[in-house]
């Protein structure tokens, strides 16, 4: 009886400290999630066409990726266009990317396949879903931080 107690707590502790106690988010109660907070911060989010929710934030597209088979993953995305118009830009943009990635915590600069355009994400790991109220804006800081880091180069 003691042994099976023992075994008992172990497991629990286990659970509490790897985080494997999580409740299931479904994909419309993450959006929802999202969507309240975002509102309560003063954005008018919305669910885009791949069902990830949408805002802007100065006039800047993000978007948080709705990924109910991985609730302990957190992203948020950013979408930009940096017109290529001379030869010198178009070889400077992948140095540009290469910059901003080393500077930047946390962010990653993407290349679209289409030349001018590129996206920047800011990625973690969370014990919770609700966990990522905490560092939501550091991570806008952080995409935000790239994306300069990114301009600043391209402008050398």
């Amino acid at each position: 009886m003691r042994a099976s107690k023992m075994l008992l707590f172990s497991a629990a502790l286990v659970c509490i400290f790897t985080g494997a106690v999580s409740a299931q988010y479904s994909r419309t109660e993450l959006q929802n999630m999202y969507m309240s907070y975002l509102t309560t911060e003063g954005y008018a989010p919305s669910i885009d066409s791949d069902g990830d929710v949408a805002f802007k934030k100065e006039g800047r597209p993000f978007w948080i990726e709705v990924n109910e088979n991985d609730l302990g993953y957190f992203r948020i995305g950013y979408l930009a266009n940096y017109a290529l118009d001379y030869e010198y830009e178009a070889r400077q943009f992948p140095v540009a990317i290469d910059y901003a990635n080393r500077r930047t915590k946390v962010a990653k600069v993407y290349s679209m396949e289409d030349g001018g355009r590129f996206m920047i994400s800011a990625e973690i790991y969370i014990t919770k879903p609700e966990d990522f109220k905490a560092v939501f804006n550091r991570m806008i800081s952080a995409i935000n931080r790239a994306r300069d880091n990114f301009l600043t180069k391209m402008e050398e």
